[in-house]
């Protein structure tokens, strides 16, 4: 049995890790889509991360507009917004509609 190369399993990955990133997907979605275990993906994806094989995800905005006569109070409860690759940021208690628009600006930047 031929053993594969070091260097060819690290570039191997890191297309993979860069497929994965232009996807959209989530790994776990991406990884059963290309029948990859996820627990190897998330190894290289370390590894790739600490000997700087992979650069830092770009991440992008979709542009948002508060409409502000639909506000006429501050909302209870909370407010999440989802971002790509799994994050997100969650406003929570009484979400003021300048405190969101400040949010939302500072996202734009």
């Amino acid at each position: 049995m031929q053993r594969v190369s070091t260097s060819s399993r690290e570039q191997f990955w890191r297309q993979v890790v860069a497929r994965q990133r232009e996807s959209g997907l989530s790994i776990k979605a991406f990884c059963a889509r290309e029948q990859l275990a996820a627990a190897t993906f998330f190894v290289w994806k370390r590894r790739l991360g600490r000997t700087g094989g992979i650069a830092p995800a770009v991440v992008g905005f979709a542009p948002v507009r508060v409409q502000p006569e639909t506000i006429s109070e501050p909302a209870p409860g909370g407010i999440e917004i989802l971002l790509s690759h799994e994050r997100r940021i969650r406003l929570t208690g009484t979400v003021d509609p300048l405190q969101l628009r400040a949010v939302l600006a500072a996202l734009a930047e």
